[in-house]
Formats: C-alpha cells, structure tokens, sequence
C-alpha cells in the first residue's frame, strides 16, 4: 500500500497508476486501486448531488412561498431572481405576472371606489338584486329611504326587507322584462325618527335587468326616487284649489241670488232693497277677506327661503298693546276683555306690521271662538332663551285628532260655526308663515270644554333681560 500512493504522488501522468500492479503482502492486486477511486469518485458525486438537490430544493421553497404570497394578494415584494438559470426565469415570470396583476387589483380598486364614490354621492337610491331577488348591493340613499341597514341586507330578500308587494311585483317584472319598468310603489317603514308608528313613503322605481360579463342576466337594477313630499304638495294644490272654489262658491251664490231678486221684481219695498244691499256687501266683505288672506299668503311664500324681510328690534309689549287696540271693537262688539300682561323691555328683532298682523288674527281667533262676557289673555314673556306670545281664552277648545291640521289652509275643525264667525279658514296659516319668516314657530295648546292657547314663540335678541322685576311688568 505505501508503494501504492508513492506512486500516485511520482506519477507525471495522472492516470498511468491506473495501469500499475500493487503489491500488498507480496501479492499483486491490480483492480483494488480502481475500486477505491470509484468509491471515492461516486463519494465525491454523491455529495455534489446532495448538495445540487438541496439548493434546488431551497430555490423551489423561494419560489412557493413568492407564489403563496402573490396568492394573499402581497404582490409588493418580488422574488429573488439568484439560482439556477431556469429557476431564474420562472422567478422572473412571476415577478412579472404580479407586477401585471398588481396593476390589474390597482385599476379594479379605482374602479371601485369611483363607483362607489358616485351611488354614496347620488340623491336617488340604487338597489341590485338577482334573479333570486336577493339584495347584491345598495347605496347610502336607497338605505335611507327603505330604512335598512346595508351590510345587513346583503344577500337578504327584497321581501324579507321591504313590506311593498308593489315593489316586489315591481322586481319580478323587472328580472324578467327586455325593457326598462316604471312604476310609483307605497313602502310602510318604521319611522326613522324612531317614534313607534309606522310611516308611508312613495317611491317613483325604476327597474332594469342586469346583465353579467358572461351569465346573461344576474339579477335587476332598481332606481329609487322619494316623490313623498311632491305628491302632498299636490294634493295640497289640489285641495287648496277645491277650498278657495267653494269658500268662493257660497258668496258669489249668495250675491248673484241677491242680484237676480233685485232684477226680477220692478218695484221693490225699501226693506227688501235694504236686505238684498246687506246680502250683497256681507258676502263681498267675505270674497275681500279671502282676497287679502291669499295675496298674503302668497307674499309669505315668495319670503320663503330668502333674506329680504327686513326685521328691526322692538318692544313687545308695544306689538301686543297695538295688536289689542286694533281688536278692541270687535271684543267689546261681543262683549269679551282682552288682559295683558307682558315685560315692559322685552324686545325680539320682528317686522311689526306683519308680526302684528299675526297677533291679531290670534286674538281675533280667541275672541270668535270664546263665549260672551269671557276673558281672552294676551302674555309676552322669556322662557328658556326665547320670546313667547301667548293667547289664551277659554272657549270650546280643540279636540286632540285636529291639533296637528289647524295650521293647514282653509282647515276648520267646525265649518258651520267658521262660515257663522266670519273665519276665512286661512288665518292661522298666515300665523305659522310670519313666525317661520321671523325664525320662530306658532305652537298650540287645548283641552275640549277648556279653552286653547296659542304661543308664538320668537328668538330673542342677545341682550335680552333674562329676569324682570315685578315693577317691570305692564298689565291691563
């Protein structure tokens, strides 16, 4: 064996030991050489293998975990492109194919809040459903309207959530339908105030079919628009203009009928003349009065809104002594005291001549409906920060079910006693008109048998006395 590796070390050729005999123990043994270099050299290539394998190994685990992470969505990060030429191109693909889908998510995403953006900012509510009739999506306004919640709607039936067969035949038709249908739809909610009755709204829908990019149609669009308040003011048109025709109906008659006897007859007795003349002026006294209670009316809807009421501060006490001198005749004609009592410096900014307007009519009011030789009190005071008038008699009083209709135009909780009275059916109408146009509200109070109490209730200036003495109050 020493003879061996001596040889292997002298050798020039590399190889020529190869062709050598050894000698161990005397005997020579020429193919033991070959097979100690072959287990070297299988060795030495088994572990280059090893090693090979593993890296590989280690790059393929680089390369899952870049997939894995691409698959979450992370496509921030790129894979290292160091290896093997071939795990170097798969890399490289990849770090291309997230690079393409990360703009892709990126376009999407702005896509998105685009839409989103713009059903969050539309005024008309959007609902989706599909074929199923199972909400897909909806904006802010269309939860609004139906007062559902929209996370908690999605994937829910439009039947389950909104009690509207109207609206449901409405989505069915739609789903099915090749063109666009239209329709108006009542929908009883809950009241949004959160008050425990329920409240109707009325919704002009329109719906379409939607289609998908490959399935063909996936379910409706519905288009949502709140005509509540458009309907009520037409109808309130219309009652109004039933109302002004009949108010005006029954002196017209009552005049032409006075006319025609007068006419008819050649010769007339001076007291059928005088009777006939008080007719006629009676009821052209009344078409006057409904005459100027509109065209005032009609100044207090065109202020509406605007700023060009000119208001100055003043003395209520002065506004209420004014309002009572002015419905002094017609008090003492029925036999009824007017009391006042208000603080002698309280002021509020007002337009005198209209706020006085609405104080009389509140006084007028007071005194038509309160029985003879009855007591009607007129008030001015602060409470909490604000200026209330008040009006109290103590008439028939009001019943419960008409409180919250008086202030509507030519409503009368009795039209055969405000026809008697001489009412137009427009004076507190004009009362709650002018406080809305000083900042305020007109509030009423009744108990049927009672009496009523009408407050007209006005922001008070900054400097406004808080407290009066006894001495600072007028009464009369």
């Amino acid at each position: 064996m020493p003879h061996l590796l001596g040889l292997i070390g002298t050798s020039r050729n590399p190889l020529q030991w190869l062709r050598l005999d050894v000698a161990v123990d005397g005997q020579a043994e020429p193919w033991f050489a070959v097979s100690i270099v072959l287990g070297v050299l299988l060795f030495v290539l088994i572990g280059m293998m090893i090693a090979r394998i593993r890296r590989e190994r280690l790059e393929l685990e680089r390369l899952r975990w870049g997939a894995e992470r691409f698959a979450r969505g992370k496509l921030d990060r790129r894979i290292s492109m160091m290896g093997s030429d071939n795990v170097a191109r798969v890399a490289e693909a990849m770090n291309h194919m997230a690079s393409q889908l990360d703009e892709r998510f990126q376009a999407v995403v702005r896509q998105r809040n685009e839409l989103e953006a713009v059903l969050s900012s539309m005024v008309e509510g959007v609902v989706a459903v599909d074929t199923e009739e199972r909400v897909m999506t909806m904006n802010r306004a269309a939860s609004r309207l139906l007062n559902i919640d929209p996370a908690a709607s999605i994937g829910q039936s439009i039947q389950a959530m909104v009690r509207s067969s109207a609206l449901h035949r409405l989505v069915t038709e739609a789903i099915k339908a090749a063109a666009p249908v239209e329709g108006e739809v009542v929908v009883r909610l809950i009241d949004p105030n959160g008050e425990p009755r329920e409240v109707e709204r009325i919704l002009l829908v329109t719906g379409t079919v939607l289609h998908g990019a490959a399935e063909g149609r996936i379910g409706a669009l519905l288009v949502l628009n709140d005509v509540t308040q458009l309907r009520r003011l037409e109808m309130v048109r219309r009652d109004f203009v039933a109302n002004v025709s009949h108010e005006m109906r029954t002196p017209i008659t009552a005049v032409k009928g006075a006319v025609e006897t007068l006419l008819d007859k050649s010769e007339h007795d001076a007291d059928d003349v005088q009777r006939m003349l008080e007719i006629i002026r009676r009821h052209a006294d009344r078409m006057f009065a409904i005459l100027e209670d509109l065209l005032t009316l009609a100044k207090l809807d065109q202020q509406e809104g605007r700023t060009t009421l000119e208001l100055e501060p003043g003395s209520v006490a002065s506004l209420i002594g004014s309002a009572v001198e002015a419905c002094q005749m017609f008090a003492d004609s029925r036999k009824t005291r007017i009391r006042t009592e208000c603080k002698a410096d309280l002021r509020v900014d007002m337009n005198r001549q209209l706020l006085e307007q609405a104080l009389v009519n509140l006084i007028e009011n007071a005194v038509k409906y309160s029985p003879a030789g009855s007591d009607v009190h007129v008030l001015g005071a602060l409470v909490d920060g604000e200026v209330t008038i008040s009006v109290v008699d103590r008439g028939e009083g009001i019943e419960p079910q008409h409180l919250s209709r008086i202030f509507e135009r030519f409503y009368r909780v009795d039209k055969g006693r405000s026809r008697q009275v001489g009412s137009t059916g427009l004076g507190l109408s004009i009362v709650r008109h002018i406080c809305q146009a000083h900042g305020g509200r007109v509030e009423v109070e009744s108990q049927p048998g009672k009496g009523s109490t009408f407050q007209m209730v006005l922001p008070a200036l900054q400097d406004a006395p808080q407290a009066q003495s006894n001495q600072d109050v007028a009464q009369s």
